[in-house]
């Protein structure tokens, strides 16, 4: 077999294995209902059981490598950003990208190849490959995150308003939290994961101020981690959270307020900046001129006449 016929095998596979991975990791999978006492089949194991060798070791590794690196801690904060929560679906998502950079690379080599380049033209290319694949996954996660920021900007107001509702009501936090996740899980999908998340760690026991924080810290948007740590301080507190919601909503609608104002008045500026560029060459060429055809009529005239 040829080397250009394997780099192109090669390519395929790893984009169709970076696809698979990724629909695997996006599509939810119900898991059946149980009843109390009884227990899984045994035909129809639990699909965590079934993760492959690399993929638990890659858990292990990546989990051991965010708690000691700082740059790999960090790369971990970014994943759990664009909605990537628990070691499972951050290793899925990396090895993903990794392999659709990995696809880019083969077919710069292949294209070395086929240039006629040789082993250094090849290899050339599929370094250039390889740093065009990292740079497109880098500028695709920032975008997921900045999407998933707006998302949670547009979602926490209805979680602020449906939450105080909620709390007069007289329920308890996980009560409120239960609450919001069953009736505005798919209004707010990206608020109800984060709800997910806080509820599954207070029912396992540990504090719920300081779930609460932690989950705050972690939130791309600065109104979300508003809302958590408003949450964090009622839960620690033990004091009614009504006003202090109120003035949360209060405090976000003057915050997008003068988030459209600024928008607004840098738009106004590019507007100035097109009729500069655009709008006064017109104006000028249909006020001045006639005027300049009058004045080069004239000074060709004059010319004439100098000549006779």
């Amino acid at each position: 077999m040829s080397p250009a016929v394997m780099m192109v095998l090669s390519a395929v596979m790893m984009a169709a294995a970076a696809a698979l991975l990724f629909f695997s990791l996006m599509v939810k999978r119900p898991m059946p209902a149980l009843s109390p006492g009884q227990r899984p089949p045994a035909g129809d194991p639990d699909p965590r059981r079934q993760e492959t060798r690399l993929l638990r070791g890659g858990r292990k590794l990546w989990r051991r490598q965010a708690q000691q690196r700082r740059r790999v801690a960090s790369l971990a904060l970014m994943l759990r950003q664009a909605g990537y929560v628990g070691s499972r679906a951050q290793v899925s998502v990396l090895l993903s990208l990794g392999l659709v950079a990995l696809g880019v690379a083969s077919a710069g080599a292949l294209h070395g190849l086929r240039e006629g380049g040789g082993l250094a033209g090849a290899l050339g290319n599929g370094l250039a490959g390889l740093l065009l694949g990292a740079v497109l996954v880098w500028f695709w996660l920032k975008r997921r995150i900045v999407a998933r920021r707006e998302q949670l900007e547009e979602e926490v107001e209805l979680l602020i308003q449906v939450t105080r509702m909620l709390w007069e009501t007289g329920m308890t936090l996980e009560g409120v939290l239960r609450s919001l996740i069953v009736n505005l899980g798919e209004v707010v999908p990206a608020s109800s994961l984060e709800l997910r998340v806080a509820l599954a760690r207070i029912e396992a026991g540990q504090e719920r101020s300081e779930v609460l924080e932690a989950l705050a810290d972690l939130q791309p948007s600065p109104a979300s981690e508003s809302y958590f740590n408003l949450l964090a301080q009622v839960a620690a507190t033990g004091g009614g959270a009504r006003s202090a919601l109120q003035s949360l909503s209060e405090l976000l609608n003057d915050r997008r307020r003068t988030t459209l104002q600024e928008r607004v008045t840098k738009m106004s500026g590019k507007m100035s900046v097109v009729m500069m560029v655009f709008l006064f060459p017109v104006l000028l060429i249909i006020v001045a001129g006639p005027a300049v055809v009058n004045l080069a009529s004239f000074f060709q005239s004059m010319s004439g006449g100098f000549q006779q």
